[in-house]
């Protein structure tokens, strides 16, 4: 794989080349079975895809017990992290198969929601309750903080190097889609892996929400994102308000200069496979029109996975649109 992914104005490059961002996501990439990763990988690879998101965080908690990658030790009363082969041996083996298959990847640190332990379970762990004091409780910050500096610095026995040091991840994202997030907060904790990390990219994770244009402002954010999932009926015109939402971040991206991409969009199935791929192939030829620095679908996955979202694409044909962009 060739070097690190670098923000080069508008847009990404690796050694000098331009890098526009084509892939997907999948949230079970980095605890899966090798067999569902494999085929994941191989989905991918069909497609033309040069990207994927996954998550670099599986809070331990009364849904995930099996499989986890930080824990709360009973002992010291504090969060501790899971480095066998249920935890983040599993994250080890996604990233030396992304840089086996030249695809990059892009990770963010807790989520949002409660899926999958996320800032809730780290709240439980506190004895709090409201999101809010995620970004602002002395504890929750440094713990988080903590979390942070283990994985960056976590010895990956697979390619023998550091997280920090592996070219196949594209990027660090603070949070997967943070809502009422503190700016100060924002600041703190991507200066801080910036401190740590020279090689990668910075992102929030954010929607693209009211606050994109001042988390673009800050120094350490390398890139800006937005995610997509307008309602889709005859009656509204999901197509042109997709274009519009594209349009406005890029341009608040560009006024930035810093690059910026859609890094979640779905239409769901209901639509009809037709409709869907318009909407996909307007969108992304938005994109383009734009010059925004990637998209990426939700969401990827291999059958036997099922469609629980309906938002889920399995092989070319599912999202022809999105092959002709990563072919472009």
């Amino acid at each position: 794989m060739n070097g690190f992914v670098r923000a080069q104005g508008r847009g990404f490059a690796v050694d000098g080349r331009p890098f526009r961002v084509a892939g997907a996501n999948n949230y079970y990439l980095s605890y899966g079975s090798d067999e569902m990763v494999a085929a994941v990988f191989d989905a991918a690879a069909r497609m033309g895809l040069n990207t994927l998101r996954t998550w670099a965080f599986l809070e331990r908690g009364p849904k995930y017990n099996d499989t986890y990658f930080q824990y709360l030790d009973p002992a010291t009363k504090q969060p501790a992290y899971n480095d066998g082969e249920n935890g983040l041996q599993l994250l080890d083996r996604t990233i030396a198969v992304a840089e086996q298959r030249g695809i990059r990847l892009i990770l963010p640190l807790v989520n949002y929601w409660d899926d999958f332990g996320g800032i809730s379970q780290y709240l439980s762990w506190f004895g709090l309750k409201e999101k809010a004091e995620f970004y602002t409780h002395p504890g929750l910050r440094a713990a988080y903080r903590n979390y942070v500096e283990h994985v960056l610095l976590r010895v990956n026995p697979r390619t023998g190097r550091q997280y920090r040091d592996e070219p196949a991840i594209l990027a660090w994202e603070l949070c997967n889609e943070p809502r009422d997030i503190e700016l100060a907060w924002v600041a703190e904790m991507t200066g801080f892996l910036r401190s740590l990390d020279s090689n990668h990219l910075i992102g929030v994770g954010d929607e693209g929400l009211a606050d994109s244009e001042r988390l673009l402002a800050i120094s350490t954010v390398d890139f800006g994102t937005c995610h997509l999932y307008p309602g889709y009926s005859p009656k509204e015109d999901a197509v042109g308000f997709g274009k519009r939402w594209i349009r406005e971040r890029i341009e608040a991206g560009q006024r930035a200069n810093k690059p910026m991409v859609v890094e979640e969009f779905g239409v769901k199935a209901e639509a009809g496979r037709a409709a869907r791929d318009a909407a996909y192939a307007a969108w992304l030829g938005q994109v383009e029109a734009s010059g925004g620095a990637g998209a990426l679908i939700w969401m990827l996955a291999a059958a036997p996975y099922p469609d629980y979202d309906h938002y889920t694409v399995y092989a070319p044909e599912d999202a022809p649109a999105l092959c002709r962009f990563a072919a472009s």
